[in-house]
């Protein structure tokens, strides 16, 4: 049970503005802490009137809301009332608005409760100084579980501990509703309810994304796609251990989030992409220019929405892709401050959030970043993500060519090519390049009716220089940066 809720209903503050999407969940709580008072518990809606609680409404009276209130304020008895639907009447109605201050007076004698439940918004400034206003959190783990185990056993279907705490951990940022109906579609698809149905969880929360507006859900990747970075990897195979619940046994934090810098074309973005899909969590992209609006406080509100909702979503990846560019010439003012503004509600954001949310960021250029933005504690770690040395171009170039003699159908495609020289031949190019010089090479040889071979390849690398050659003095400087303030990925 939410504690604050918990506590502001057994202090009986006489008007409680709950702002929820979850009515009926928001009135179970209310009725647990009702019969462990001793107290009464009854609710009001436009359709139903009064009505006892808990359990599915019957018509009754008093479906005027100056009616109900009005019988709320003759009662005797102690009661927690729960009114729907009635913060949305109130802004065009001061007799309202007036009948449910003095409502809320009259119970403030009698230690009676009058909780406004729904999307009630802000509390009206005529009602600030009674109403506490309190948002309900989303179910958490706990009670994702409960309802699994309750949905399991009423099919007689056995769940496993394993699968049961994957499920409900998935389920974050999921209302029990929501929940619900994946487990019918799980069930309708004819789904047991084992880690493998995880995946429709995941397909929920990428529709919920979707529909924000604020956030793009990106695919996950495979981590035997991303070649090098050794260290990296096994940072985040220890990290990943921060989302379980023997971490939790022992008091450790959830992870909070890595920095990677480094040369263009070298990883960062597919090991974004690859380290949602090893942990097993819904990987958002957000990109900061998307947010910007003209209005003041308007780009503001949009980051904030979108942290919000990350923190829904979660345990959850959140990537922002360049957020060097993203806040890097903020300083300048040219747009009115709200660079600046974001930028603090982000960090402030990373400081203080206590949600499993690992931000995942990735730059290209250190200086163009705020130094706030690399003092400890905003991340994890701040990882150097430099240019592959020879065995890593080797384990690169057998990703990328194995990609392309399965995409091909052709099997003996490696056969024909010398990895050790192309690791030779390719000294200071990136992945990407690395990648590049693939595809180029397979037009050559599409051109010719030929095969793909090493020929093609090696005459692809030599039409195009790399970017450590054209931009050797940004890299230095940038390998310089990273000598005594970041860790090797490679």
């Amino acid at each position: 049970m939410p504690a604050e809720l918990e506590a502001l209903l057994r202090a009986r503050y006489p008007l409680i503005w709950l702002d929820t999407c979850e009515e009926s969940r928001a009135a179970e709580i209310i009725c647990r802490v009702a019969r462990s008072q001793g107290d009464a518990a009854a609710g009001w809606s436009l359709t139903f009137g009064v009505h006892d609680l808990p359990g599915l409404p019957q018509p009754g009276s008093h479906t005027d809301p100056l009616s109900v209130l009005e019988h709320i304020r003759r009662q005797e008895r102690r009661c927690l009332w729960v009114l729907r639907d009635l913060p949305a009447l109130l802004a065009n109605s001061p007799p309202l608005t007036r009948a449910l201050k003095d409502t809320a007076m009259v119970l403030k004698e009698r230690g009676g409760v009058v909780i406004c439940v729904g999307a009630v918004g802000r509390v009206p400034p005529t009602l600030a100084g009674i109403a506490a206003a309190h948002t309900l959190a989303l179910p958490d783990a706990a009670e994702h579980r409960t309802q699994l185990e309750t949905v399991a056993l009423q099919l007689a279907l056995p769940i496993s501990a394993a699968a049961g705490q994957a499920l409900s951990s998935a389920c974050l940022g999921l209302t029990l509703e929501q929940a619900e109906n994946i487990w019918a579609r799980v069930r309708a698809a004819g789904g047991r309810f084992t880690e493998d149905d995880v995946a429709q969880v995941l397909a929920e929360k990428a529709r919920i994304v979707r529909g924000s507006g604020y956030l793009e859900f990106i695919p996950p990747a495979d981590m035997r796609a991303v070649g090098g970075l050794e260290h990296l990897k096994k940072w985040l195979v220890r990290r990943g251990l921060g989302f379980s619940e023997a971490a939790r046994a022992v008091g450790l934090p959830f992870p909070r989030g890595a920095l990677l810098v480094g040369v263009q074309g070298c990883g960062k973005s597919l090991i974004a992409r690859a380290v949602a899909g090893q942990w097993r969590q819904p990987l958002l992209r957000m990109d900061v220019g998307a947010l910007m609006e003209g209005l003041v406080g308007a780009s503001e509100g949009n980051l904030r929405r979108a942290l919000d909702l990350a923190e829904r979503i979660s345990p959850c990846v959140l990537w922002v892709d360049e957020i060097d560019k993203a806040f890097g010439g903020m300083q300048s003012g040219t747009d009115g401050g709200t660079s600046l503004r974001m930028f603090g509600s982000l960090l402030t954001w990373m400081q203080e959030k206590t949600r499993p949310v690992f931000l995942l960021a990735t730059a290209n250029q250190i200086d163009a970043l705020p130094p706030e933005l690399l003092r400890k504690g905003r991340f994890d770690e701040i990882f150097f993500v430099d240019l592959p040395d020879e065995s890593q171009r080797e384990e690169i170039w057998r990703v990328h060519l194995t990609a392309r003699a399965r995409g091909a159908g052709d099997p003996e495609l490696l056969e024909r090519v010398s990895l050790p020289a192309l690791a030779r031949l390719s000294e200071g190019y990136s992945g990407a390049e690395i990648a590049a010089a693939v595809v180029e090479g397979a037009f050559a040889a599409l051109a010719e009716d030929a095969p793909l071979s090493g020929p093609q390849i090696v005459e692809a690398l030599k039409a195009s220089p790399p970017l450590s050659r054209t931009r050797a003095e940004t890299i230095g400087a940038l390998r310089a940066w990273a000598r005594d303030r970041a860790r090797v990925a490679g």
